[in-house]
């Protein structure tokens, strides 16, 4: 079987390039080859991690500056490389490439959905319809991470569900982790709030800051560790600075290491825009902490007793939450846990199947 895996680009804080990660570590081998097309090149580490294991990582020629060389590279890559399963997680560009493996009579043509949205703007949103719309038409089968994300872009009943299942074991709370991360970051008692994600409109930066600003005024002893990296970056530490809450924010960038920094942490906040079904929304819950979203996420996220929608108008009310929920017990949190539908072994070995039975069904 030969598959070919489409996505926007391979950041560490990047959700759809965990999820893809996460699957293709569970599917590589004797009978599976799986290469990854990349959109926007920003620079991997999973890519020697592909590439070791004998696998192949292409990437399109830039919109900006080699428009013209796409459809080129794109029929000598299905031309070249007989696949038989093109599994996209774009949108815009999808319409292209489902078209040329449609050409190339590639079997089976899979749009995934994970978002709610297709852009930040309205602008953006409209353009990216027509887009999605040509991808709609040139692939044979639909995919979504969620049931929210799935009915706003396929219609009911009209896709498969794919959870954001992940490496349980790998995320699982370790108290002794905690003790070791704590200790190297002088933390006492402080609490330490943190979240992770990219800095884009979509994940809502500048609101963080402001809950940061309003959880200073409540008189904890707290620090604020902000995992991801991302266009607004520059943006969201000017206006930390302007706040005068700077000090109490460590930026980590994009770091491997994050799933250890979930166990060090108290609480985590994730008060996007919108989401599909947030990877790390999952993996917070795994590592048992207690977890705040935004109400324009999917209940379909929460699989622990500890976690609250909150709605994006009201900082203070954010920082009111975390003040209550510093105190958590994690063995609790850990026993409330439904982790069944996310381990990714029981996913993959679904999805494997789901890639042969399609097979079957489109040659």
């Amino acid at each position: 079987m030969r598959i070919l895996f489409v996505v926007k680009n391979m950041r560490l804080s990047n959700g759809v390039a965990s999820y893809a990660m996460n699957y293709y570590r569970k599917l590589i081998g004797s009978d599976v080859q799986f290469d990854f097309l990349i959109i926007n090149d920003v620079g991997s580490p999973y890519y020697s991690e592909i590439e070791k294991n004998g696998n192949k990582v292409f990437f399109l020629p830039s919109y900006k500056k080699e428009p013209f060389k796409i459809f080129s590279y794109l029929n000598r890559l299905f031309k070249d490389n007989k696949y038989d399963v093109v599994h996209c997680n774009v949108m815009n560009s999808g319409s292209i490439i489902l078209r040329i493996a449609k050409k190339y009579k590639v079997p089976v043509r899979i749009l995934h959905s994970h978002a709610t949205q297709t852009g930040d703007k309205k602008w953006k949103e409209f353009r990216n319809k027509l887009f999605c719309d040509i991808s709609l038409k040139n692939a044979n089968t639909y995919f979504s991470c969620s049931h929210l994300a799935g009915d706003y872009l396929f219609g009911k009943d009209n896709y498969y569900l794919i959870p954001n299942a992940i490496d349980i074991d790998k995320y699982s709370y370790n108290q002794q982790k905690r003790k070791n991360l704590r200790n190297e970051e002088k933390c006492g008692e402080k609490l330490v709030v943190t979240t992770v994600g990219r800095f884009t409109r979509q994940k809502n930066p500048m609101f963080i800051v402001d809950i940061v600003y309003e959880l200073s005024k409540i008189g904890l002893e707290f620090v604020f560790w902000w995992f991801g990296n991302g266009e607004l970056e520059r943006e969201v530490h000017k206006y930390a600075r302007e706040k005068g809450v700077d000090k109490f924010i460590k930026f980590w960038g994009a770091n491997s290491r994050v799933m250890d920094y979930y166990s060090a942490a108290d609480v985590f906040i994730l008060p996007s825009l919108y989401e599909g079904l947030p990877v790390v929304g999952i993996e917070a819950q795994v590592a048992a902490l207690p977890v705040l979203m935004s109400n324009t996420i999917t209940n379909e996220t929460q699989i622990s007793s500890f976690v609250k929608f909150l709605p994006i108008t009201d900082a203070k009310l954010w920082a009111e939450n975390i003040a209550n929920f510093q105190d958590c017990n994690r063995e609790t949190i850990m026993k409330s846990l439904e982790l069944s539908e996310y381990r990714i072994e029981n996913q993959a070995d679904k999805l494997k199947k789901l890639y042969s039975e399609l097979m079957i069904k489109y040659r």
